[in-house]
């Protein structure tokens, strides 16, 4: 009998993945969509990226980078394979980062994009002035790339809220 399931599964990225991180990276790189990175830049951020592996492919990847002071993190690098789009895989992504990101502490997302407001505003994104993101990260943003900032309020992890000697009768 031959099983006809797919594995697929969503992680942490692992060096391993950067070869199929850089692939589905550099078309959006071409087009302008993403900002240019070297194979040493996305190495040195390799921590913050997930992964959807689907039959040992990354068929899709996002980040989380942190700002833990200013409790709020970036979402950057969302991107899936062609052959994978409108499957989902942005949205289990962007649950995958959100739920993360809660855990942290972390209360406010934020990005900058190009291309994909819609989507993002459908996903509960508010466009915000540049001024609401971190001074850190302000310093970097290149204002030729003519992105957008995107901001979203995260409902608080309640995951370790434990109700003890409650009776809901």
């Amino acid at each position: 009998m031959v099983a006809s399931d797919l594995y697929e599964g969503i992680r942490m990225a692992r060096a391993l993945d950067i070869p199929g991180i850089t692939q589905l990276l550099q078309p959006l790189e071409k087009y302008g969509t993403l900002a240019w990175r070297t194979e040493e830049e996305l190495i040195v951020a390799l921590d913050s990226f997930v992964v959807v592996e689907r039959e040992g492919q990354i068929i899709a990847c996002a980040s989380l980078f942190a700002y833990l002071k200013e409790k709020c993190g970036e979402v950057a690098f969302i991107a899936v394979s062609p052959k994978y789009r409108g499957q989902g895989q942005g949205d289990k992504l962007l649950d995958y980062i959100e739920k993360k990101a809660s855990s942290l502490g972390i209360q406010m997302l934020f990005l900058r994009t190009t291309r994909t407001e819609d989507w993002f505003v459908r996903r509960g994104f508010s466009e915000c002035c540049v001024g609401q993101i971190p001074v850190e990260r302000r310093k970097r943003i290149n204002v030729l790339h003519g992105s957008k900032c995107y901001m979203k309020r995260l409902l608080p992890d309640r995951s370790s809220i434990h109700f003890d000697n409650v009776s809901l009768a």
